[in-house]
């Protein structure tokens, strides 16, 4: 099974079974492995020690490569859990309306609003983070950046419609530089093209496509995950599957 056509489902909620994308893409020879964990503890927005070892467990049977739903936004931290799979030097680029770079709010624990910063304080092959989406004017954005700014570049979303600005971050370092692992959070986006379970951006699912199109032509890409599902009701699930698809295929595209 080509590496670009397998999917990895991770369900916390039941926001998957209201949509059909990869369904209709193991018809088309994709490998699509839906995992249950939904009854796993400690998940929702803060994970425990108990739930990220389980974690590990489930995410060592697919590797970094590959393309990973993570359910809603409130699991975005899985995303740091699947980068320990990483055995070279990478980049991360983050599509996402917020930073995720809050700091802990007790006791280290890992969360959906501060993945980011611990990807950045504890995997030592992470080099340098792509933080595209939190807009111009986010205070939040400011504050929380500040300290990382060596390290985090911040491409607000008023400048993802041109996909040069985001293909002159990334080509920057030249010849040979770093690969890179994409992570997606579906509340960059409009209201028109996907519905989260947190406030959203104004980027198009067009731009995003044409973005991650641009990262694919400027780096090797290692793989790349998606969260934003709406939990709560069905209203959703048609813009969401629809994004979905489309994400998958464009990540089919650039590996």
């Amino acid at each position: 099974m080509r590496e670009n056509r397998c999917i990895a489902v991770f369900a916390f909620t039941r926001a998957y079974e209201e949509q059909e994308f990869y369904k209709r893409l193991e018809q088309e020879g994709w490998e699509a492995v839906l995992t249950a964990c939904e009854n796993l503890e400690g998940t929702n927005c803060y994970c425990g020690e108990a739930a990220a070892e389980a974690l590990r467990e489930r995410i060592q049977a697919f590797g970094l490569s590959g393309i990973h739903f993570l359910d809603s936004g409130n699991y975005h931290y899985v995303s740091r859990l699947w980068l320990e799979q990483a055995e070279e030097p990478f980049d991360l680029l983050v599509f996402d309306h917020h930073t995720d770079m809050q700091e802990p709010a007790f006791g280290g624990i890992l969360s959906c609003g501060g993945w980011v910063r611990a990807a950045l304080e504890e995997l030592p092959l992470l080099r340098q983070v792509y933080l595209a989406g939190p807009p111009a004017d986010s205070r939040e954005a400011r504050e929380e950046l500040f300290g990382f700014m060596d390290r985090v570049l911040w491409i607000p979303e008023e400048e993802l419609g041109d996909g040069e600005v985001l293909e002159r971050y990334l080509a920057a370092e030249g010849d040979g530089c770093r690969p890179l692992y994409i992570s997606v959070d579906k509340d960059i986006l409009r209201l028109e093209d996907a519905v989260t379970n947190w406030d959203q951006g104004k980027v198009e699912l067009s731009a995003l496509l044409k973005s991650i199109r641009t990262a694919g032509r400027a780096r090797r890409v290692l793989g790349m995950d998606v969260c934003g599902e709406e939990p709560e009701g069905n209203a959703a699930a048609e813009k969401n599957d629809r994004a979905n698809e489309a994400l998958c295929r464009v990540f089919s595209s650039i590996v």
